[in-house]
């Protein structure tokens, strides 16, 4: 009984430590995760086919089912080809912005609209999208590595 209370100890003491380097390691590797910030005014903006300057926009999805709708700012560079550039001053452009706006129609998972920001809470750019959830990895050279929606879409409503 008494070898079992030592051993016991000594496990306990084992996965306390290697639980300490789990949470440690994992702080290290979200070093560059930044994230999405729900923001009415652009829900506004893209409501309104406004264009903000120094911005290239794309979309996710198919032309005929975007999912998704950015603008990156031009300090930074959405290294992926899962996302197709489109001219924001096109037809299509507002066509895009038409099709997500529909992607809630008759639910409550109206599109948002969302500030991109880096982990250092630097504006990184724009995102409209009933998905309101994303993996945001930018690199020390800015550019945006991963930029993924996750397929958590929250219920209820943005503040107007």
């Amino acid at each position: 009984m008494i070898i079992s209370k030592i051993n016991m100890g000594r496990l306990f003491s084992a996965v306390s430590i290697i639980f300490m380097g789990l949470i440690a390691f994992s702080g290290c590797s979200m070093a560059n995760y930044g994230k999405l910030k729900s923001t009415p005014e652009v829900t506004r903006a893209f409501e309104a086919y406004q264009i903000l300057p120094g911005h290239k926009y794309y979309y996710r999805g198919t032309y005929s089912r975007p999912v998704v709708i950015v603008g990156i700012n031009e300090n930074y560079e959405l290294n992926s080809k899962l996302w197709v550039g489109i001219d924001p001053k096109s037809k299509d452009f507002r066509k895009l912005i038409d099709k997500v706006s529909l992607q809630g129609s008759g639910s409550t998972t109206d599109p948002w609209g969302f500030t991109i920001l880096d982990n250092s809470g630097r504006d990184v750019g724009v995102w409209y999208s009933a998905i309101r959830a994303a993996a945001v990895d930018i690199n020390e050279n800015g550019q945006i590595v991963n930029l993924s929606p996750l397929r958590t879409v929250t219920k209820g409503d943005q503040p107007r």
